[in-house]
């Protein structure tokens, strides 16, 4: 068995619950990794805020480890002028908020184009995320991004980097060390090549498990998108975590469903699911 595979099964908070309200939350419940979305508080996004460097000596003192979340409805891909220049400062407060926190990264997003402009707004978003790279370089702030799900073929509107192909155009395009990879599992389960598909294809581009620093959970039927209950839907959490741990995977796993209560108790779900499994696989020397 992994050592410490429970703690490792962190809570994304997103917009559910406030920082300081999340904090005591998981605090209380033993979360050990967490994300949250800042959003819904604006004041958080001064980085001399100091309830940011409270909630930063509150998360060493209790050994908890956070990450931020961007919200995916924005358009990391915007090309317009005044949107365009709001994007780099929405993504920048992030990164700024992220060091003044102290959180081991920020989740962002490929952007999402409108069918015709695909090849167009995959450029725009490359060099978005390149000058984010840069500052975050600076910051000493992690960005991972984020493989998103599948729309239906017949959808004007769609998620960029939710197939191996566009992940392996941004990634060849994006050399910088800040940058990782959030594994989104239910969004690679929606494919045709599944989980194990997709970590093979982009294995073979050089972007191995080595570069992913979260994978994301929640469980889905593979058809739309859909953040369900473990064992509501049919991902199989057995062959996810023993497929991850022995690739050598030793990071953390962050669950993103329904509500902050039905995640604690999934996790127990999983943990019973997948403890078994984990004991007889064989790790990497």
């Amino acid at each position: 068995m992994s050592v410490g595979i429970r703690d490792r099964i962190g809570i994304d908070l997103n917009r559910r619950i406030g920082l300081e309200p999340g904090l005591d939350w998981a605090i209380r419940n033993e979360v050990r990794y967490l994300n949250i979305c800042l959003d819904p508080d604006p004041e958080l996004f001064d980085p001399a805020n100091p309830r940011l460097a409270e909630a930063g000596r509150r998360l060493r003192d209790n050994g908890i480890t956070l990450g931020l979340h961007t919200l995916s409805a924005v358009n990391v891909a915007e090309d317009s002028r005044f949107l365009s220049e709001a994007m780099d400062q929405y993504l920048t407060a992030y990164l700024r908020v992220a060091r003044a926190i102290g959180a081991g990264w920020v989740i962002m997003h490929g952007g999402y184009h409108f069918t015709a402009d695909k090849a167009e707004r995959m450029e725009l978003a490359v060099a978005r995320l390149a000058r984010m790279c840069r500052i975050a370089e600076d910051e000493g702030v992690t960005i991972l991004l984020e493989n998103m799900n599948p729309e239906p073929a017949g959808a004007e509107v769609k998620y960029l980097v939710h197939d191996v192909e566009e992940a392996k155009f941004y990634f060849a395009n994006l050399t910088s060390p800040s940058l990782r990879w959030a594994f989104t599992s239910n969004h690679a389960h929606m494919l045709d090549y599944g989980i194990v598909g997709f970590l093979d294809r982009m294995q073979e581009a050089g972007i191995g498990v080595d570069r992913i620093g979260e994978v994301r959970l929640a469980d889905n039927r593979g058809v739309i998108e859909e953040h369900l209950y473990p064992g509501t839907g049919n991902l199989d959490f057995v062959g996810l975590f023993t497929t991850m741990e022995a690739r050598g995977y030793r990071g953390h796993y962050m669950q993103d469903y329904t509500t902050i209560e039905d995640m604690l108790s999934g996790r127990d779900v999983i943990v019973e699911l997948i403890e078994p499994a984990l004991e007889q696989v064989q790790l990497p020397a």
